[in-house]
């Protein structure tokens, strides 16, 4: 196997960003909605978003997944072209005139997003070129002030996956072992802003050390 680099990460931290990561199952999409509620339920300003996202690209993104879209005729060439899209998208999800998460938090809004750029190092980077390509596309986005990790056990993943309707792309046993080892690498040189949880716990707890973790590291306060 191939030993493989860190992450660039030279593109600064943007204040009252959180993104929350994890391999598919692990309850992000979940996660985030509670922490967005949580947030707001105590006068914080909060904004929730994901990745891929709404916009045209991220819609094109979600039917080359489901296998909906034709997209390149070998799989290597697909994954470039992944990765390339998503960069795209996050530059919209990033910039967007309206609900792009640089205006959001300049006004003093936390963003939360469902997945960052951590996804495309940990789902596309499979070899040492398809991680320079990764890097060099996303080197210049900004770091989230908070990270927040769900981790979860394989054989719970695939449990979870299985009431799912489609399974996408990435979503079988030897995948989601190889996105999560990488997850643990390209969150290292960022551990000090990492909130790790074990998503397999009851979501009431998962929650709970979630939002304990994030106040701290953005060092909310309230009565």
């Amino acid at each position: 196997m191939e030993t493989l680099q860190t992450p660039s990460y030279s593109g600064g931290t943007l204040p009252r960003f959180v993104a929350v990561e994890g391999p598919d199952g692990s309850g992000t999409s979940t996660q985030t909605r509670l922490l967005a509620e949580a947030l707001r339920a105590r006068g914080v300003p909060c904004h929730e978003s994901l990745e891929p996202t709404t916009g045209p690209v991220g819609q094109l993104i979600k039917r080359i997944l489901r296998g909906k879209e034709p997209a390149c005729s070998d799989f290597r060439e697909t994954e470039r072209l992944l990765a390339h899209l998503f960069a795209a998208d996050r530059q919209y999800h990033l910039h967007h005139r309206d609900e792009g998460l640089v205006k959001l938090v300049s006004e003093g809004t936390v963003a939360l997003s469902t997945r960052y750029f951590f996804s495309s190092y940990a789902y596309n980077a499979r070899s040492a070129e398809q991680f320079e390509l990764i890097d060099r596309l996303n080197r210049d986005f900004p770091l989230p002030e908070a990270v927040v990790y769900l981790s979860c056990p394989v054989d719970e993943l695939l449990r979870r996956l299985g009431n799912r309707p489609q399974l996408e792309l990435y979503e079988k046993r030897e995948e989601l072992i190889r996105v999560m080892d990488t997850y643990e690498r390209i969150l290292e040189p960022v551990t000090e802003r990492v909130v790790r949880v074990d998503s397999s716990l009851p979501r009431a707890e998962v929650h709970k050390a979630v939002l304990a973790g994030v106040t701290r590291i953005l060092g909310l306060e309230w009565n």
